[in-house]
């Protein structure tokens, strides 16, 4: 009697985002990373106290954990690539199409920054209550592209946008994370948004961030979506040895309420210079060579995410959210031999 053989997958390939941006990222900010508590506390960062400040917000436990949220995207991935090999999918072979991304925040504070994703596969995910995850994938030209869109059903979960492209070999990656406030926020004067952008070259041990938005985070418990941790515009540039960082180390909203006034966003830029291991303060001389960021790092300024209400980085989010503008791609559960 014929034994039928059961067909499988080969392996898809993706790049792994988490990997470049660890390995880049200067190692006394990275190792607060899912290792301690998430502070309450808001205002101005005392001086000196600039990177603790972005420490305890950026890079540990809570909501703006980043790395822990690139974990679970690639974790994710890895999840769809092993059923792709216990049973081939159809959309893995087919070419990728592109999704031309424009009106971003940019480094000229215009919102004329674009991007493009190239992506072949999609698979919709139920979340608690009643929210969806999609999940995007794909390849071209030695890139791997991912997107996770998730949407909250109720105010269980965060609604949020991951974006992110990285090269095969998991050296060079760059992440786009929008959070977007709870379903229960439909007052347009409190649709903030919260966005983050990094850049992490293992290769050259380059790493570079810029964060910002506009709403507040009021605490660990009553916390008002979105978080964006220093709401008021920050970068921050290191290499292995040193970081460097310009911007206002404080969350918008802190004069009380739900929005900044335009004094608490309009305080004096902050310039540091400390090491990349210890975040010892430095002198600024010594960090000259990483003063220039690269071209596709946007200033996340206040003044650029709000405007009038509904405000423009909620706008721009919200259609990313929706998918405005994304090719017909096939489902992820589609077999290959269909």
């Amino acid at each position: 009697m014929r034994q039928e053989v059961q067909v499988k997958g080969s392996p898809i390939g993706l790049g792994q985002l988490l990997v470049p941006v660890k390995a880049s990222a200067p190692t006394g900010l990275a190792s607060g990373s899912a290792a301690s508590s998430l502070t309450s506390g808001l205002g101005l960062a005392a001086a000196g106290q600039e990177l603790a400040e972005v420490k305890s917000r950026i890079f540990s436990p809570g909501p703006t954990d980043f790395m822990y949220r690139l974990k679970m995207v690639d974790g994710r991935l890895a999840e769809l690539d092993s059923r792709h090999q216990d049973s081939p999918r159809k959309c893995v072979t087919e070419s990728a199409k592109q999704w031309a991304l424009s009106g971003l925040p940019d480094s000229s504070n215009t919102l004329t920054g674009s991007a493009s994703f190239w992506f072949s596969c999609k698979e919709v995910m139920s979340q608690s209550g009643g929210g969806t995850l999609t999940v995007l994938f794909g390849r071209k030209d030695g890139f791997s592209y991912v997107a996770e869109l998730q949407k909250a059903g109720d105010d269980t979960i965060p609604t949020m946008v991951v974006l992110g492209k990285v090269d095969d070999a998991s050296t060079k990656a760059e992440v786009w994370q929008i959070v977007l406030p709870k379903p229960s926020v439909t007052d347009t004067a409190k649709q903030h948004s919260s966005w983050m952008y990094i850049l992490g070259d293992k290769a050259s041990s380059n790493f570079e961030m810029a964060v910002g938005g506009t709403g507040r985070m009021n605490g660990i418990n009553d916390s008002e979506e979105p978080n964006s941790g220093l709401g008021c515009g920050v970068r921050l540039k290191a290499s292995s040895t040193l970081v460097s960082g310009i911007g206002r180390f404080h969350e918008a909203g802190t004069g009380g309420g739900n929005d900044a006034t335009a004094q608490e966003c309009n305080d004096a830029e902050v310039t540091l210079c400390a090491g990349a291991g210890d975040l010892a303060a430095k002198s600024a001389s010594e960090c000259t060579a990483l003063t220039t960021f690269s071209a596709s790092v946007p200033k996340l300024s206040y003044s650029q995410l709000k405007g009038a209400a509904p405000y423009a980085g909620y706008l721009k989010g919200k259609a990313i959210l929706e998918m405005t503008g994304l090719p017909e791609l096939t489902s992820f559960n589609e077999d290959a031999s269909k």
